[in-house]
């Protein structure tokens, strides 16, 4: 592994659960150490941690006195940060212990934006969240400009703030450079690449086999599947453009798209099969 981070990065690291996303995270915030190499923070970075079980030093403290007492700001500071971020008229004096787990993200993550970071990192930040604490949350991020790291299994969350992806996956971490749409696309370029090598692999293996009609009719129909898949994600695509700001809608158009994406490596691991 060998990764640099710079100013103004948005990357979104992805993996299967048990994959090594928290621990990869842990090493980055230094609370744990590598079992070999290093992990430098350059003397400027001022890292910040929003993790997935939010707890406060005082959870008897109203919303104000925490911000008081953890961030050593004015009052009026205090209610226009919490303002900000929905906390509004009484809300101010509601005890920490009595808010939800999205309000008490929306808290921290109000306390974080507030000081002085340059590296956010947020651990599954739109997980169990309300429809309103989440547009908070985005709302935060959209118009935070430094480097951010995310941990996050949301597709739209996802799509809407990485412009690098880090795929983490049997040790390994896939740096790629890119929107997570474009790493879905090179996923499954990745997979006809491939599939391909392994059926030059089979081909050699094999013997040749002459064609048959049957096998012909096959291959067109495939063909003309296949074309109409293509057709079909496409459509979709101009969807994404239409309803862009819609993001339940966003995860549907996402979730079709990645059953039209599996069809269609089907056809195409069908089509090279019998292209043999």
């Amino acid at each position: 592994l060998d990764l640099t981070v710079t100013g103004g990065e948005r990357i979104a690291l992805i993996g299967d659960n048990g994959a090594g996303k928290s621990t990869l995270v842990k090493l980055i915030m230094q609370q744990e150490i590598p079992d070999s190499g290093y992990l430098y923070l350059g003397p400027s970075v001022r890292p910040a941690y929003l993790p997935q079980i939010i707890h406060f030093s005082d959870e008897s403290r109203n919303l104000i006195d925490t911000m008081l007492y953890d961030c050593r700001c004015q009052p009026q500071e205090a209610r226009d940060r919490l303002g900000a971020f929905g906390f509004r008229g009484e809300d101010v004096f509601t005890q920490v212990g009595a808010l939800s787990g999205g309000e008490k993200s929306r808290l921290r993550l109000c306390m974080l934006m507030g000081s002085d970071i340059n590296f956010l990192i947020l651990d599954e930040p739109t997980n169990h969240l309300d429809i309103a604490s989440r547009e908070w949350i985005e709302d935060a991020i959209s118009q935070y400009s430094e480097a951010l790291l995310f941990v996050s299994h949301d597709r739209y969350f996802i799509e809407k703030f990485a412009t690098r992806v880090w795929y983490l996956e049997n040790g390994r971490v896939t740096d790629y450079r890119g929107t997570y749409k474009e790493f879905r696309e090179y996923q499954a370029r990745q997979a006809v690449f491939n599939q391909a090598a392994k059926t030059e692999v089979r081909k050699k293996e094999q013997p040749l086999r002459k064609s048959s009609p049957n096998k012909d009719k096959q291959l067109a129909r495939l063909e003309k599947e296949i074309s109409k898949l293509e057709e079909q994600i496409a459509a979709l695509d101009k969807e994404y453009e239409a309803f862009s700001s819609d993001y339940q809608k966003l995860m549907e158009l996402d979730a079709e798209k990645m059953a039209l994406n599996d069809k269609l490596m089907s056809a195409y691991e069908s089509w090279e099969e019998l292209s043999e």
